[in-house]
């Protein structure tokens, strides 16, 4: 179907002289990359268990599941930072079990979460001008329950008390809201991608597209205490959509991505509320990295 589909959309392009992007319409990475977690061609899941993952082979998922159980290959096209050699999409899915013990002793009952960890909290990521990167989309049969909060993508702080930067979707809880009285989420769609700040303030929005690629990139600049958005659909070249804006970048840091779903009715958050049984859900991924931006520099 993807090939019919390409094969269509350039012949389309031939006979209207269009210029249309593809799955073929791959963007080149510009910048030097700091971290890498694209997924190279013919990387069998067992990898993700082992030192020769990309990601931490620990953390954080549910106790006694390893990430060959988690994790999937979907059947579909690569995202657009996905060349021919790195050309993997990557499915992350939570389940009745995926249930973190912190430390080995604390119980995360309130949570559902799986999180592929990259960086060590204090490596370069964490220093002078950095840009993540991540492409994501939809996997019908295992759709998100809007009516929780979820967190998919995160840069966590070392503290484990907040985050530098987070996308979130679903239904906010009371406990999240922003922590400046000024600002306002009333009306916010719970189907709306929301990127929040170290205070929880949303700083920008974007709905679910549920049948195509959705480009994210932040840039994070720990010198001038900022963030900058950028996103793009499909194949289309990243653009900027907020200008840099005030945030907290201290305090060094993991980059995760995955899914850690929330629970309602719940008062710590971590360690009570409620969670229906029969979970299967996933998040789809690609085109994962970090890039250095000192100069400037954002692959789009």
């Amino acid at each position: 179907m993807a090939i019919f589909r390409t094969k269509c959309l350039a012949l389309l392009a031939v006979f209207t002289g269009l210029s249309i992007a593809t799955p073929s319409s791959h963007s080149a990475i510009k910048c030097p990359i700091t971290i890498d977690g694209r997924i190279p061609r013919n990387t069998p899941l067992s990898t993700f268990d082992t030192a020769a993952s990309p990601f931490d082979a620990n953390y954080t998922k549910g106790q006694n599941l390893t990430w060959s159980q988690i994790l999937k290959y979907p059947d579909v096209d690569p995202s657009k930072f996905d060349g021919s050699s790195h050309n993997k999409a990557l499915e992350v899915t939570i389940n009745d079990f995926s249930i973190f013990v912190s430390g080995g002793t604390d119980v995360q009952h309130g949570f559902r979460r799986a999180g592929l960890l990259m960086g060590n909290g204090s490596d370069a990521s964490n220093e002078g001008v950095k840009t993540f990167h991540w492409s994501m989309r939809q996997d019908w049969h295992a759709r998100m329950n809007l009516t929780h909060e979820y967190m998919n993508v995160w840069h966590e702080a070392n503290d484990y008390a907040s985050n530098q930067f987070s996308l979130n979707v679903g239904i906010m809880l009371e406990q999240d809201k922003p922590k400046d009285g000024n600002v306002s989420t009333i009306g916010l769609d719970k189907r709306q991608w929301k990127v929040l700040d170290r205070r929880n303030n949303v700083i920008w929005t974007q709905k679910i597209v549920w049948d195509e690629w959705q480009n994210f990139a932040v840039t994070v600049d720990y010198e001038k205490n900022t963030l900058q958005i950028y996103y793009s659909e499909g194949y289309d070249p990243l653009r900027p959509v907020t200008k840099p804006v005030p945030n907290d970048n201290s305090g060094g840091g993991q980059f995760q991505i995955g899914i850690l779903k929330k629970p309602t009715e719940t008062t710590s958050v971590v360690f009570d509320g409620y969670q229906e049984s029969g979970i299967f859900e996933g998040q789809i991924y690609g085109g994962i990295f970090i890039e250095d931006s000192n100069r400037g520099c954002v692959s789009r």
